[in-house]
């Protein structure tokens, strides 16, 4: 068994994510070329573009977060990136807090709310939340606290400042399916050989792919995926845990057997989506403290 890789500090977590902002590409899109309105609609019609997650028109990841329940309460984002969540959040919240390790997120986010009184933002860690104890009704973090340096200090300071019976979203990494059996492990791992690269240390070579989404980029510089067990032991302390498998829809549409004649018919559309909810790449975690 290949030994853990050296655990990077803080400090290369925010360099990396400042000099590389969650800015996914796709559509064609150029980050460096587009204005900050252009950002904030590219991302917001990725995180729509075919998503289960939320019904058509229907504010994003409603399927999983009760707006309604958040009315008039007092809310925290972690990782905001560009601001899509805290967009959604600020329609019903009192309050919406945000803190995010990026200087480029930071500067996004600032000037996409810098007529809004109600958010306020700020460049903190999630290891040392900047919060009192019992704070928030509702806290989130979306594909952002398995980068963490301590992720379990993370998670602690989420339970430290939600109120008793407040609540948390979170949706992290999972390792299982076919995104990180089939395309990580399989055919970036042992057929384009970047295990071998990484002296075939699991580790290191997950890290080295995983958010790699320009062609300049190393990949995050921790980027964790969880088992279970690993749910059961980092939220232990929190009153009750609802793990849910999700994914992107289309993880299971294309292996090598896609484009074989049968594939629909042996593989439709409603089965893959069931796949997703039972194989996909991400948890998806709704606690309570």
């Amino acid at each position: 068994m290949s030994a853990p890789a050296p655990r990077p500090d803080e400090t290369a977590v925010q360099d990396f994510w400042s000099e590389r902002p969650m800015i996914h590409p796709g559509f064609g899109f150029d980050r460096k070329t587009a204005t900050p309105e252009q950002i904030f609609a590219h991302v917001e019609r990725l995180m729509r573009h075919d998503n289960w997650m939320q019904a058509e028109g229907q504010p994003l990841l409603s399927r999983f977060i009760d707006y309604e329940a958040l009315r008039g309460k007092t809310v925290l984002d972690i990782g905001y990136g560009v601001g899509w969540l805290v967009e959604e959040l600020q329609k019903v919240a009192a309050e919406v807090h945000g803190i995010d390790l990026s200087r480029s997120h930071f500067q996004y986010s600032s000037y996409r709310f810098r007529d809004n009184p109600r958010v306020k933002l700020q460049i903190a860690s999630a290891e040392a939340i900047p919060f009192p104890d019992n704070h928030f009704d509702f806290v989130s973090a979306y594909g952002v606290l398995h980068h963490a340096a301590d992720d379990q200090r993370c998670y602690d300071e989420v339970h430290r400042v939600l109120k008793p019976g407040g609540r948390c979203f979170l949706m992290v990494y999972r390792k299982g399916g076919p995104k990180y059996w089939y395309w990580k492990m399989l055919r970036q791992g042992l057929l384009g050989g970047g295990l071998a690269r990484h002296g075939w240390n699991v580790e290191k070579f997950i890290y080295s792919v995983t958010d790699a989404y320009e062609a300049d980029s190393p990949g995050a510089p921790i980027s964790r995926h969880y088992v279970r067990a690993d749910i059961d032991r980092l939220f232990r302390r929190f009153k009750s845990v609802r793990a849910e498998i999700c994914g992107n829809r289309h993880e299971w549409d294309n292996l090598p057997a896609h484009r074989l004649p049968l594939t629909n018919w042996l593989l439709p559309r409603a089965v893959r989506d069931w796949l997703v909810t039972h194989a996909g790449a991400y948890w998806i975690l709704r606690l309570e403290k």
